[in-house]
């Protein structure tokens, strides 16, 4: 930057290579210094601004990125939970029928007029206030049940006579109660069918309240 010199009197003499600056020509100088440091203040603000501006840019960025990951995380949880609810509900439906076979295989393993007695025994509890009850059984089991329920009957009173009957639709250990209200299957095949059915039901509703 070129100095000057103010000049305070008349008798002075520049010293060589020295210029006089005329007034209007110092004037525009300083106007242009207060252009140029008003320039530098602006240039300053602008810069504060944008630092400013990047920071918060900065900041809502990382918000962003932690909203989004906690997102993604609950969507995750979400499905690795349908995931584990599909997996139980598959080994529930497999588990009703493991026990269904293992039941009835138990069930196989007992003497046929000996079941057939014991579903008697239950059944006659279901009816125990009828006077009259008709039971139908295989035919091939017709001898051995007659002889045999009339040890049941002791237990039950109330009944007064149980015709024993043969029923060609029926398997071994197969049996159904006739009464004058209504018929009872009370067969090992009917039963698991109905413990088939109510397992399976629970299991539907499960699945809906998912």
């Amino acid at each position: 930057m070129v100095s000057f010199v103010e000049i305070k009197t008349d008798n002075l003499q520049l010293a060589p290579g020295l210029k006089v600056l005329k007034a209007r020509e110092y004037l525009s100088y300083l106007d242009s210094q207060h252009l140029v440091e008003a320039a530098h203040a602006k240039a300053g603000t602008i810069v504060e601004s944008a630092q400013q501006a990047y920071e918060s840019e900065k900041q809502r960025g990382y918000q962003d990125g932690l909203q989004k990951a906690e997102i993604e995380n609950a969507q995750t949880m979400i499905a690795t939970l349908a995931k584990c609810n599909d997996y139980y509900l598959q080994v529930e439906q497999k588990m009703t029928g493991v026990v269904l076979d293992a039941v009835r295989k138990i069930i196989d393993t007992f003497d046929d007029v000996d079941t057939t007695v014991s579903v008697v025994r239950e059944a006659l509890q279901l009816v125990s206030n009828q006077k009259q009850v008709i039971l139908h059984v295989h035919p091939e089991q017709v001898i051995d049940v007659r002889e045999k329920v009339s040890s049941v009957l002791s237990d039950f009173p109330e009944v007064g006579y149980v015709e024993v009957v043969a029923d060609a639709r029926l398997k071994n250990g197969g049996c159904i109660l006739e009464t004058e209200v209504g018929i009872i299957d009370a067969s090992i095949d009917g039963q698991l069918q109905a413990l088939k059915q109510a397992m399976e039901k629970q299991l539907s509703e499960r699945q809906s309240s998912l």
